[in-house]
């Protein structure tokens, strides 16, 4: 089966040898062959370079050495390449292949060992360029910068007197060796804490994602290459044992890299083989009601291609998605790409992040922040710690912000993907992996408290929670949400709550005041506001009741706004009134009444009068936008009809109100 994490990603290393070949063993052993072996081992077997021994008995075991690895016969080549280095301790070419055996294995120490004694038996020998390029490449993956940069250097400086040009590839190693060296000298602190066994149960668990409240996490666990989608809940800071997701999404196939909404109803996840699909991998999405899980669908030829599609993420408001393709139009081998819905509430074509992303290399893992400006991603070919390391870039004025390496430790000589960071900024969620039994490669999820100096370089959002009800019958709803940003009236967020259980949750991705309406036929709209400006960070819990349009029916319009002792209507009033321009519309034959109230503060006659005229203020806006004035009338009471107490500056600030009444 094709494997999400591990096999499509092809960057990590496969096991072929067996278990007997060990560090420092002298027995021979039995490895599995594929092509990609049999490419990296025998690149010169019929070249005619001359041999750095001339010792005829060490060159005919080492040609037989060579022979028995073309015929596929490790034991024998290896016991070979012994002979010809017994027969010649200077022979630098079998030391060479003993250390391409090795790396193979994943046998770095002894690789690098026999690496150097190939340097060392004969400087001037035909692949000591190679062994020197190999032995630094192997330093490096090891995270032993210090011992890898004479190598890159004395590589470097060999290829200037020959008149040679150093290679892309060298001259980026030595890149990373000094950055990585660079980065050590100012290390993140972040401590990674392992989840509890009960979620890390798998032999493997990797890409979580989290709903905004944090309450909810998904992941991918692998358990005998079996690839599947689990989902455990947190309740009282503990963590539920994982469960499937649903049966409707896993199957006996490959699912996982999966992404949510913030609000924990949108799923969008990868799917390879067993599915009706476009390419070897698809991106699929599902959308929870109640408490299940919709048959998932294809997200269609505007996003899968005949190619690999996978590592999906979702926008906060599910709207925007980034995820991974190899298909044609790529820069690199993998690239970031990104769909939008449209105004039809399709998903739009895919286009490449562009350059400033993308790279010839493998780049991959993104993950947009809840702010939505944010992305973090890994790339192997931005300069770096080694490999695969984690960067994030800012979306500003639609374009992207060259990328910056999150550091060490987040990134080692190790390959880093896959991190997810909180709504709130505090918190980063990842695998790390280790060796297990010598022969595979184990990865937990760990979580980490994100280092202040990472925080102050994004913006940490809040959200808005709550359940929406019939106020009369106390009956979950599902209605309309719309988050508004008053300072300059833009549209931020858009949800519905469940239709089964009311729930809903937007994310408020900067600070400032806040407009909330919620709308469903047959209701009246129920309008909000709240000051953010200074509480990013702090989330807020919200139930909704709404009112059923009836005669007496009546509510606050909480968006109107006046300046201090005026009655002329605040620009940031519009949306509001819009949207009641909309309702009377639909309900043109029920007369309504626009009252304005004040607070306790000066004198009651003047009160009348400013809630007299700025009730007839919005009256004349709704006049102007088509509404039959003898359908409305406007009244001003001043302080006699409180909402709450005038005992604060709090109530008062809610005594101050237009209201508008069904009559």
């Amino acid at each position: 089966m094709n494997s999400l994490y591990v096999d499509l990603k092809q960057y990590k290393p496969k096991n072929l040898v067996n278990s007997k070949f060990k560090d420092n063993s002298k027995r021979t052993m039995k490895i599995i062959f594929s092509l990609f072996f049999l490419a990296f081992l025998l690149p010169k077997i019929y070249s005619q370079v001359p041999l750095s021994s001339n010792n005829k008995k060490a060159i005919d075991a080492y040609e037989k050495g060579m022979n028995a690895l073309q015929n596929r016969n490790i034991e024998m080549a290896f016991s070979e390449f012994e002979e010809a280095i017994e027969r010649d301790k200077l022979f630098a070419e079998p030391y060479f292949q003993l250390g391409k055996l090795y790396e193979q294995n994943r046998q770095f120490g002894n690789a690098i060992l026999n690496y150097e004694k190939s340097i060392n038996s004969n400087d001037g020998s035909s692949i000591t360029m190679n062994a020197i390029q190999n032995v630094a490449n192997l330093y490096v993956k090891k995270g032993d910068y210090e011992r890898a940069l004479p190598y890159l250097r004395r590589y470097m400086e060999r290829m200037k007197t020959s008149s040679g040009y150093p290679t892309k590839r060298v001259t980026k190693q030595l890149e990373n060796c000094l950055f990585a060296l660079e980065m050590k000298n100012k290390p993140l602190v972040i401590n990674p804490l392992e989840l509890p066994k009960t979620v890390n149960r798998f032999q493997s668990q990797y890409f979580p994602a989290l709903t905004a409240d944090r309450e909810t996490l998904i992941f991918t666990g692998n358990q005998d290459s079996e690839e599947n989608l689990y989902v455990s809940t947190r309740k009282d800071s503990v963590w539920s044992a994982p469960i499937s997701i649903s049966d409707k999404i896993n199957t006996p196939q490959n699912e996982g890299t999966a992404t949510i909404s913030a609000d924990g109803r949108t799923l969008v996840f990868t799917s390879c083989g067993g599915r009706k699909g476009f390419g070897s991998c698809d991106l699929f999405i599902s959308y929870k009601q109640g408490e299940n899980w919709t048959s998932p669908q294809n997200l269609g030829s505007n996003i899968n291609s005949n190619e690999w599609e996978s590592q999906p993420s979702l926008s906060a408001d599910g709207r925007t998605l980034y995820f991974v393709s190899d298909r044609k139009g790529s820069l690199g081998k993998r690239d970031i790409w990104v769909s939008k819905i449209d105004s039809t509430n399709a998903w739009g074509k895919a286009v490449n992040l562009g350059t400033t992303i993308n790279t010839i290399e493998d780049d991959l893992s993104p993950f947009i922040h809840a702010n939505g400006k944010t992305l973090f991603y890994s790339s192997e070919g931005l300069v770096g710690m080694g490999g695969l390391d984690l960067y994030f870039s800012e979306n500003q004025n639609g374009k992207w912000t060259n990328p910056e390496n999150l550091g060490f430790p987040l990134n080692t000589h190790e390959d880093q993907v896959a991190l997810f960071i909180t709504a709130d900024g505090k918190k980063a969620y990842y695998s790390l992996e280790r060796d297990q039994d010598d022969k595979y490669r184990r990865a937990k999820i760990v979580e980490i408290d994100v280092p202040e100096s990472l925080q102050a370089k994004f913006r940490a959002t809040s959200f808005l929670k709550g359940t929406v009800y019939d106020a009369q019958t106390k009956q979950k709803l599902q209605a309309d949400i719309e988050l508004i940003l008053l300072k300059n009236n833009e549209l931020v967020g858009k949800i519905n709550s469940d239709s089964q259980t009311g729930t809903y949750t937007s994310v408020l991705p900067s600070g400032g005041e806040y407009a909330v309406f919620v709308s469903k036929k047959g209701y009246f709209f129920k309008s909000l506001n709240f000051d953010f400006s200074d509480k990013i960070g702090r989330d807020k819990v919200l139930d909704i009741p709404l009112e059923p349009i009836k005669q007496n029916a009546k509510e606050i319009l909480n968006n109107i706004f006046f300046d201090t002792a005026k009655w002329d209507l605040k620009p940031e009033s519009t949306v509001e009134l819009d949207k009641l321009v909309t309702l009377l519309k639909t309900n043109p034959d029920i007369p309504i009444e626009i009252s304005g109230h004040t607070d306790d503060v000066g004198k009651d006659a003047d009160n009348v009068i400013l809630s007299q005229k700025r009730a007839k203020s919005v009256v004349n806006y709704l006049v102007e936008k088509g509404i039959n004035p003898t359908k409305m009338k406007s009244e001003g009471y001043g302080k006699n009809r409180p909402y709450l107490p005038n005992t604060s500056d709090e109530n008062r600030k809610l005594n101050r109100r237009i209201e508008v009444k069904f009559l």
